[in-house]
């Protein structure tokens, strides 16, 4: 049996090949076009290998909902690639379509306990791995890396303004 693999918001660039896309856009790289802020999403339950949301939820009004969706139709052991701007990149700004400015611990939210408070619901998501991605400016980008590489509290609490990240990388497990 073939691996369910979905691409939430895919926009024109799936992320793998073969993936189902979902997004509203026409234009879009969408197998199934559907609007992603009004739950349920048109995939049943239990159903997805693995999961990516590239550049999706910063535009989400209800990320919450669209966790539980994503949680929803995920198997379990489901693994569920978010990429998103961080919060010191000039891309979480620049877009008007953004809603929220993410930081490395956002994700802590997403984890079993404060998944289940938040939502009400049962289970959550285990983070398998989380980084901060940079630009290519030889000094000023691998001064950042190194900074949150050594210590991402520190990096995202002192230096994130002077050295700013692109992108931040999660990579979570669905837990049900």
């Amino acid at each position: 049996m073939a691996m369910l693999i979905l691409d939430v918001g895919c926009g024109t660039n799936k992320q793998e090949p073969g993936a189902i896309g979902l997004d509203r856009e026409k234009g879009s790289s969408a197998d199934i076009r559907c609007e992603l802020g009004h739950f349920p999403w048109p995939i049943r339950s239990n159903a997805s290998d693995k999961i990516y949301l590239s550049h999706f939820l910063e535009h989400q009004r209800d990320i919450w909902g669209a966790m539980r969706e994503v949680h929803r139709i995920a198997k379990p052991g489901t693994e569920v690639v978010v990429v998103t701007p961080h919060y010191s990149s000039p891309d979480s700004y620049t877009d008007p379509t953004h809603l929220f400015h993410l930081g490395l611990h956002s994700f802590d939210y997403f984890a079993r306990d404060a998944f289940e408070n938040f939502t009400y619901g049962a289970g959550g998501f285990e983070i398998l791995e989380r980084r901060l991605t940079f630009g290519g400016n030889l000094l000023l980008d691998n001064f950042g890396r190194l900074a949150a590489a050594l210590s991402p509290e520190f990096y995202e609490k002192h230096l994130a303004w002077i050295f700013p990240a692109r992108n931040i990388f999660c990579r979570l497990r669905v837990i049900k």
